[in-house]
């Protein structure tokens, strides 16, 4: 399956496959898939949803991967989470303090905890990186399945847009 990222901001195009969906997309871009020789619209692609899709990826994780349970990697999930809820409920600094935290254990947790500081940097950033390194990171937790996890994300992408 492939696809074309048309990036809204510069009018820029990224082609990719299922493997790469995730770590392809950025804040306002629209999720295009090739089909033969037609073109599909899947959907956009706000901040929000960027967001969206990269805590969830490293919930999934962190839940799957991480060896050991870490309260602030948790906490930086949650406010992520919350922030999604309603973006006024916790703020851009309180994010970064949650991530800063979580990072403090990033050297135990090693990526799981790295894909869940990146998505809440997404949520109080401009998303882009870190957006993308909420995605890799939680690809490279996945070690020798990497593909798998890749796969994995393209997937959940796909289904968040109802496209089976």
């Amino acid at each position: 399956m492939n696809f074309i990222i048309f990036n809204l901001n510069d009018g820029s195009q990224v082609s990719c496959d299922l493997a790469h969906l995730s770590q392809s997309l950025s804040p306002n871009c629209e999720i295009v898939r090739i089909i033969g020789d037609k073109h599909e619209a899947i959907g956009y692609v706000s901040h929000k949803t960027l967001v969206h899709f990269a805590v969830e990826n490293a919930h999934y994780a962190y839940q799957n991967y991480a060896k050991k349970q870490y309260p602030k990697v948790q906490n930086c999930i949650d406010l992520t989470r919350k922030w999604l809820q309603d973006q006024s409920s916790v703020s851009a600094d309180q994010l970064k303090q949650a991530a800063n935290a979580a990072a403090y254990v990033a050297h135990a947790a090693t990526y799981v905890a790295n894909a869940a500081i990146s998505a809440a940097y997404a949520a109080g950033d401009a998303a882009g990186d870190a957006a993308y390194n909420a995605a890799a990171n939680a690809a490279d937790a996945a070690g020798k399945n990497k593909l798998d996890e890749q796969n994995r994300q393209g997937n959940f992408i796909l289904k968040f847009f109802g496209v089976e």
